[in-house]
């Protein structure tokens, strides 16, 4: 999620002024007095935050917006989160000074929670991954779990940042989340104690040294991502690999200037995605630095791949530049910004569409279709799919971590990716 900064000019400060002058006229009429002190959520109280998020929706956001629509819904609801709400889009949202600096040290890949990434999904706060070697796959936490309650707050009609603020906290301290999980919609509470989280953009390893196939699992779009992949692939090769499959499943998004970074490592000097604002006006970002991929390239894509990482594998998908298998992906083609706010607070505002490199736009109606549609089993069926008898609850871990044998996704980039290794080997002694 790309973060945009910059001074006050002279248009911009006359434009807070006018809307300044239109609450003043407004306010004492619509307030009928001040909320009396201690209430559990005040309101009228961030009259100068709201002048700021005002003109910075009205001026940034993707769509037309009306300034006496944001003034109704900001003296209807009395608060910025409640004002944002009016404009029907989950990504446009406020962050509290914590909340803000969370979301920053969430980019920055080291922070402390229980280590779970989360979206939104059918207006429900929803678990994407977990991720390896923390707190919260440990507790079996699993892709696609409704976080319904955390610490005793619902989470119905929570801005995904106060959810991500509320589990985050501490080492060493507890949250305690409800969970909803499967088509039968069942409750159950865990208990987990936060830990420092340090997730690593990527993980790879050599996954058949007699064929030539590296595997490198790319997890979030953090500042080092595409410093990562590349250094992961150069390790890679000196292994001697020949072949790559690049493992997208469950990679909610994060930094676009990543996602370009990393897709330049793999796609010739050209367009990798477009963003689209209001205007209708495209702007292309193009590769940056050097291609280092020059073999057989498969990629796996699902449900909970989304954002960031659909620019990614659009990008190598409309350069013919590899092979993408699994299921439609999440759908989400909105381009966040983030402003600092002079509390100290921040907005996130969805400034534009993108678009793939081939034009293509990203919605849950038009998410990224694999060439090879390849479903995996419900995860009430895994025990019988592994040919085991369930000892235990089935979790994250089982669903990321089957053996080559019995994930299907997998087993068919193998298929694929050993073929074109080996036509290519054959290209080259001819």
């Amino acid at each position: 999620m790309p973060e945009s900064y910059g001074g006050k000019s002279p248009r911009r400060l006359a434009a807070v002024a006018a809307i300044f002058v239109i609450l003043a006229i407004l306010a004492p009429v619509a307030l009928g007095g001040t909320p009396a002190p201690g209430d559990a959520q005040p309101k009228y109280r961030d009259v100068r935050t709201a002048l700021e998020a005002i003109y910075l929706v009205k001026s940034e956001f993707y769509k037309p917006v009306s300034v006496s629509k944001l003034i109704s819904a900001y003296f209807a609801r009395g608060t910025v989160s409640g004002m944002l709400e009016s404009l029907g889009d989950p990504y446009t949202r406020y962050m509290s000074p914590k909340d803000f600096q969370a979301l920053r040290d969430d980019s920055a890949g080291v922070f402390g929670g229980i280590g779970i990434l989360v979206g939104i999904r059918n207006k429900n706060i929803t678990i994407i991954t977990p991720i390896e070697n923390t707190p919260g796959m440990r507790a079996g936490l699993m892709p696609g779990d409704h976080i319904v309650e955390i610490d005793g707050v619902s989470t119905e009609g929570m801005a995904l940042d106060r959810a991500v603020s509320m589990m985050r906290g501490e080492p060493g301290t507890r949250v305690v989340l409800v969970i909803e999980r499967g088509p039968q919609n069942q409750r159950f509470t865990v208990d987990i104690i936060r830990d420092i989280i340090n997730s690593p953009s990527t993980r790879g390893y050599m996954l058949d040294k007699s064929t030539g196939i590296g595997y490198i699992e790319l997890r979030t779009f953090s500042q080092k991502a595409g410093q990562e992949m590349e250094a992961e692939i150069q390790r890679l090769r000196t292994l001697g690999m020949k072949g790559l499959i690049l493992d997208l499943r469950y990679n909610g998004g994060g930094l676009v200037s990543q996602a370009v970074e990393v897709a330049s490592k793999f796609i010739p000097p050209g367009p990798v995605m477009h963003v689209q604002g209001r205007d209708q006006k495209k702007k292309t970002l193009e590769t940056v630095g050097k291609r280092v991929v020059d073999f057989p390239v498969v990629v796996l894509v699902n449900e909970y791949t989304a954002s960031a990482s659909e620019i990614l594998a659009g990008a190598l998908q409309d350069n013919r530049v590899a092979t993408v298998v699994g299921t439609p992906t999440f759908g989400k083609g909105l381009v966040q910004t983030l402003y600092p706010l002079s509390d100290g607070s921040g907005l996130a505002v969805t400034t534009q569409i993108y678009l793939t490199a081939g034009e293509r736009a990203i919605t849950p109606e038009t998410p990224i279709t694999p060439d090879h549609i390849v479903e995996m089993p419900d995860p009430e069926d895994l025990p019988e799919v592994k040919n085991e008898t369930p000892q235990e609850p089935v979790t994250a871990e089982d669903l990321l971590r089957l053996d080559p044998e019995r994930d299907l996704q997998l087993r068919r980039a193998i298929e694929i990716l050993s073929r074109e290794i080996e036509a290519t080997e054959s290209r080259k002694a001819a």
